[in-house]
């Protein structure tokens, strides 16, 4: 057990390190021998835990009053509310030293092991405190970082690798890592992995793992701000990429053939398209200085008819006749925070960051809220859902910045996948029906049609029939 862990254990305050008097060094050990019978890796921490806090008062206290250090050390979660606002530390030598000296061996095997099993959310969150680790780390780090982003650039170069090894790439983690030891080699490095992807993406807009990473990529705050920005514009592009849901299989063969025409038409065109593209998009610079002619904007019709798709998808969830159900089978394994769906609103939330709002269901039933972009004022484009269990609550990541979000709110038991006599459906992997709500509120339909703009945290409630949101500045539409 580290000294951070053993004062959580004894619940010291932070505010009275410095101050504690021989009668309190007294009660603490006395408390600690108590706890031995519980703890016995006490005995060989002990010591260093007196010394440190009777000789080094300063630096333990910095350390216990940052969230990321104390939450790293202490193996905790708490949240920012819980710690001092903190002041401006002079030292910042002596907490290095400090680190090096009481807390190394517990901070070498997990940065390195966490970053060698690709699992970055916890040393994520340490980079908030990153100009406190010892430099030897920092340095061990950053060299690894890049060794990550060197091979991930290279996999997905001809003649390509192992693409299991680098899909770290897709978690938002690794980059708000990155965003915390960011420098010069790391942003080149970044540059270079962003036009990679940025090729595979012109080449294959299905590509699910270009569509995550740039979604991940968007928690790197570059140093070179055309970078952020192209960094934002594609992810907007691949998070609206749609799949079309699957439509019952019947022996129209006349429309095949149709489709089958439309489509070879379309593969020729969008051929066409990707030469030129590839000739404008040789490089991270071309990409950047590429102006598009001045003509008038033309709105796809891909955007325009969103409305449809996103209407055809409310009608699946919440418009079947319940008396119809069959083949239900329950999802019960899924977690507050998870996306239920592949098949619309299929793209995964990104990490939580500076730029979110906290969103509680306070109610008995679940809630999935459907997050939307924005585009051209007036369209909506399905970005991605969350899961929040009844009386949990979830931190929802985004940035009004980049285009207005707007919610709407499904709200019901028991999510499974079944079928009914009807004939809308959409279905997952080509044989199973997207997962919806077995159970209903009353007036789902009327609630999922309403639009919601967050600004701040919301209190989400189902009392007496009616859907009842609290949130200061809330926008109802």
């Amino acid at each position: 057990m580290n000294i951070i862990e053993m004062a959580a254990l004894l619940s010291v305050e932070t505010s009275k390190i410095g101050l504690f008097t021989e009668v309190d060094f007294a009660e603490m050990e006395r408390k600690l021998e108590l706890e031995k019978h519980n703890h016995p890796d006490l005995t060989e921490s002990i010591s260093q835990f007196f010394n440190a806090l009777k000789n080094h008062s300063k630096s333990f206290q910095a350390v216990m009053n940052n969230r990321a250090l104390f939450n790293f050390f202490a193996k905790k979660n708490l949240s920012k509310k819980q710690f001092q606002e903190e002041s401006e530390i002079e030292d910042k030598q002596a907490i290095k030293g400090f680190i090096q000296t009481y807390l190394i061996d517990e901070l070498n095997p997990i940065v390195y092991d966490k970053i060698g099993a690709n699992d970055f959310q916890e040393i994520a969150l340490l980079t908030e405190a990153h100009q406190f680790l010892p430099d030897r780390v920092s340095e061990k780090i950053i060299y690894y970082a890049t060794e990550k982003l060197g091979l991930a650039n290279k996999t997905l170069k001809p003649p390509f690798g192992d693409f299991s090894k680098i899909l770290y790439i897709k978690d938002a983690n690794f980059f708000t890592f990155l965003n915390g030891f960011k420098n010069e080699t790391i942003e080149e490095q970044v540059k270079a992995l962003f036009t990679t992807v940025m090729n595979m993406y012109i080449a294959d807009k299905s590509s699910e793992l270009a569509k995550r990473t740039f979604t991940a990529m968007k928690n790197y705050h570059a140093l070179d701000e055309q970078l952020s920005k192209n960094i934002g514009m594609l992810k907007e592009s691949a998070e609206i990429n749609y799949k079309p849901f699957a439509v019952n299989r019947k022996k129209y063969y006349w429309i095949y053939a149709v489709v089958g025409l439309i489509l070879v038409i379309r593969v020729s065109m969008f051929i066409s398209d990707i030469s030129e593209m590839n000739s404008q998009y040789d490089s991270y610079q071309n990409y950047d200085d590429y102006e598009m002619q001045s003509e008038p904007r033309q709105i796809d019709r891909y955007y325009t008819d969103m409305k449809f798709k996103i209407d055809s998808f409310r009608v699946f969830l919440a418009d079947y006749n319940q008396t119809q159900i069959r083949r239900l089978t329950k999802l019960s394994n899924i977690k507050t925070g998870q996306n239920p769906f592949e098949t619309f609103y299929e793209n995964q939330p990104t990490g939580e960051s500076n730029n979110y709002l906290r969103v509680r269901n306070t109610s008995n039933y679940d809630v999935v809220l459907l997050e939307n972009a924005v585009l051209y004022d007036s369209i909506k484009m399905p970005r991605t859902a969350h899961f929040i269990k009844a009386g949990e609550s979830v931190a929802v990541n985004f940035n009004n910045a980049d285009t207005k979000t707007i919610f709407n709110i499904y709200m019901g038991k028991k999510l499974a996948t079944f079928q009914t006599e009807s004939n809308h459906l959409f279905v997952r992997n080509g044989s199973i029906v997207e997962y919806r709500f077995s159970e209903l509120i009353p007036n789902v339909k009327e609630v999922l049609e309403t639009d919601y703009v967050f600004k701040n945290d919301a209190d989400i409630n189902f009392v007496n029939g009616h859907l009842r949101i609290d949130s200061e500045g809330l926008i109802e539409n």
